[in-house]
């Protein structure tokens, strides 16, 4: 499905192991994918008018006749339903399961804390706030309408009118998203590289902002954690795999505070967009990997290569947790 994950990582990274690829592309996204005439040469392109027609979507995947594996991104779990995401006849790298913990904070949340990874405290009841908390609005995306209050007057004040659906502890400290793949071929958990987002005004840190902070996603970039971390984040990709059985790649975005001590505030059982950094050449965590320039797309479109040349096809479509 079109989507820059899509454009950027996936379809490249399939493209240089070797396999056949077919996208959906949006109408609205057309203008952007007409613009690589040799990328779209290489492909199969299946246009869809409207992104919220998930029947025509559907359609459009069941309609293939080749056998084939679909890999999921940020559009599937914006435009897909669990209930329309298990219409689809052809399997998902990684499962249906994973992604709908991503439509409940609260699940989504609760399932790192059963992993044993620290979470900020969430609390149920606005006038239980005690501490500056962040608070997420139903259906916000991409960060779109967040906000921050310092107590629970100031949480009543600005939450009115506002349909909120989430409460947590703010937890002051640098963004770090850590990248992983899961990877039932090799029997092994891989931490691919780091990244954060920046956050419209919320990282205007160079001007002096005189609105409200606004945590609305308007791009990334790479970063280098501190090397006595890493094994503490590559510790924690294990216990989410050990409690879930994830499969494929997956992000565990975090804040790292002073001391410094990681709070993991959620996760995504699927490509993000923060990856599509270090397409083509990958960074400094894949090439120790992997002793070539390597990506979470190409890393992906291996993983998929590799089960269907070693008919292990089923270990990468598992349903989990």
């Amino acid at each position: 499905m079109s989507s820059h994950s899509s454009l950027y990582n996936i379809v490249p990274g399939a493209l240089e192991e070797g396999l056949e690829v077919f996208v959906v592309i949006f109408d609205r996204d057309w203008a952007l994918w007409s613009q690589y005439p040799g990328l779209l040469a290489r492909i199969h392109p299946i246009r869809i008018r409207r992104p919220k027609d998930s029947m025509a979507i559907l359609r459009a995947f069941n309609a293939i006749e080749q056998e084939l594996v679909i890999v999921p991104h940020g559009s599937f779990v914006r435009y897909l339903s669990g209930e329309s995401l298990a219409l689809l006849k052809h399997p998902i790298f990684g499962g249906v399961k994973i992604l709908q913990y991503e439509a409940d904070r609260n699940k989504n949340v609760g399932l790192l804390a059963a992993a044993g990874i620290t979470t900020p405290r969430i609390f149920d009841n606005p006038d239980a706030v005690d501490c500056p908390v962040i608070v997420k609005l139903h259906g916000a995306e991409g960060g779109k309408g967040y906000f921050i209050a310092v107590n629970r007057d100031d949480l009543w004040e600005k939450g009115k009118g506002k349909q909120i659906d989430f409460i947590q502890e703010y937890i002051s400290g640098v963004s770090i998203y850590a990248h992983y793949f899961s990877s039932p071929i090799r029997d092994r958990i891989e931490l691919l590289g780091f990244d954060r987002r920046l956050e419209s005004n919320a990282n205007s840190q160079y001007l002096v902002s005189f609105e409200e902070p606004s945590f609305t996603v308007v791009g990334n970039i790479p970063i280098v954690v501190r090397e006595s971390l890493v094994p503490e984040y590559y510790q924690m990709g294990q216990k989410f795999v050990e409690q879930t059985g994830l499969v494929g790649p997956f992000c565990i975005e975090t804040i790292c505070s002073s001391e410094p001590k990681i709070y993991a505030f959620e996760f995504s059982g699927r490509i993000v967009a923060g990856t599509s950094v270090w397409a083509p050449s990958g960074n400094a965590y894949t090439h120790l990997l992997w002793n070539e320039p390597m990506y979470m797309g190409k890393r992906i479109a291996r993983e998929i290569k590799d089960a269907f040349t070693t008919n292990q096809l089923a270990k990468i479509t598992v349903d989990s947790p």
